[in-house]
């Protein structure tokens, strides 16, 4: 199997695509915000939360982690601690004191010299972050940026790594990104899948829309067994997790659900995260649990249950966007017109990356502020 991975690099985030025989199987957003599943760090328990018999360590994120224990700490210690899961939505990371590595003496006498919150394996970075998600090492690795390169070649040694433009890649990662985001994708033969992801579980409706002909039963196990492997496809490449619930077309009598349940098994046999098909409910829904370790791609860069991009996204998007042109036109000075949550984001979570670009471009971004501005949340313009 030929492995790959594309990243979109721009000031603050990478969006990342991890290919398989040529085809995006995972995507990744990395913006530094977030923990990685993995990691290992030197964190400070804040709070000890007895119902649970848990504690809450501060590890350097906005909330603190989550670590369940089997003996007792003080409030204050100090700890080493893994990540099991990153954080999601209104949760804190989940931490294990058992750290997955050959070496805990020396992680103990790396975190004696150290002031948590501190991580402490791998080095804090994009690129390790992004080596951290996924499922094994890359052959070849693109970026349309030189500026991540030399780390890029330092976290994946054994792989060929290159810049190269855009429209030469494989694929269009834009638009790879803008399906996985969508709510509902277009099958094979004219059905449809409705995806949405609630605190509870992600929930999948397959709709088999007006078929031209043939009965409804054909049409119907033909629809549902198209979406199996494409609910397969897309639970990977949005990252979903956790409990999983379909509710396919038509489904009447044992067979047919038989045939389903087969097909579904098989679609998700070659996924890395193991999902398991758990069967039937009296509804006649099938549910599937997948382990849910990383936050999902609508997390990162939607409004909470919402289908439009959130005001980091946008800002991301803005800067990247300012980022290509400013490469054709090196000499150019330049402003954004941005609406109120972009120009919010700009000032707060992405302030770091509008920093980052100007000193690229050694000189100011002009960010102009213009309330009524809904339909286009930004506008790029030199001066």
């Amino acid at each position: 199997m030929r492995r790959e991975l594309l990243i979109a690099a721009a000031p603050g985030e990478w969006r990342a695509a991890w290919l398989e025989d040529g085809v995006a199987v995972e995507l990744h957003v990395e913006r530094g915000d977030l923990r990685p599943a993995g990691s290992i760090h030197l964190g400070r328990v804040v709070r000890l939360v007895a119902g649970l018999g848990a504690a809450l360590v501060d590890i350097g994120e906005e909330r603190p982690g989550f670590l369940p224990l089997r003996s007792p700490l003080d409030e204050g210690a100090r700890v080493v601690v893994q990540v099991r899961r990153e954080a999601q939505l209104d949760k804190g990371a989940r931490l294990s004191l058992h750290v997955g590595s050959d070496d805990p003496a020396g992680f103990a006498a790396q975190a004696a010299r150290l002031e948590p919150p501190a991580q402490l394996d791998p080095i804090s970075g994009f690129a390790t972050a992004l080596a951290l998600r996924l499922p094994a090492a890359p052959e070849l690795v693109l970026t349309d940026d030189a500026a991540p390169l030399p780390g890029l070649r330092e976290v994946f040694p054994d792989a060929e790594v290159a810049q190269r433009e855009r429209d030469a890649w494989p694929l269009d990662l834009d638009g790879v990104f803008e399906t996985a985001l969508s709510p509902t994708l277009v099958l094979p033969g004219g059905g449809r899948l409705h995806i949405e992801e609630s605190r509870a579980a992600v929930l999948i409706d397959v709709d088999t829309g007006t078929p031209e002909g043939g009965s409804f039963a054909r049409v119907a196990e033909a629809t549902n067994l198209a979406a199996t492997a494409a609910i397969a496809r897309q639970l990977r490449l949005r990252q979903l997790g956790g409990g999983i619930v379909v509710d396919f077309a038509g489904l009447e009598g044992r067979r047919p659900r038989e045939r389903v349940y087969q097909a579904m098994a098989a679609a998700l046999a070659g996924d890395p995260a193991a999902p398991q098909v758990l069967g039937w409910t009296r509804l006649g829904h099938l549910e599937i649990a997948r382990p849910r370790r990383f936050r999902s791609l609508a997390a990162a860069m939607l409004e909470p249950a919402d289908t439009r991009k959130n005001a980091l996204t946008l800002a991301f998007e803005a800067l990247r966007t300012l980022s290509r042109e400013a490469r054709a036109r090196p000499a150019a000075n330049w402003r954004l017109v941005v609406a109120p949550g972009v120009a919010a984001a700009l000032r707060g979570s992405a302030a770091g990356a509008l920093r980052a670009l100007e000193t690229r471009l050694g000189r100011s971004i002009a960010v102009e502020l213009a309330p009524d501005r809904t339909a286009e949340p930004f506008d790029i313009a030199p001066l």
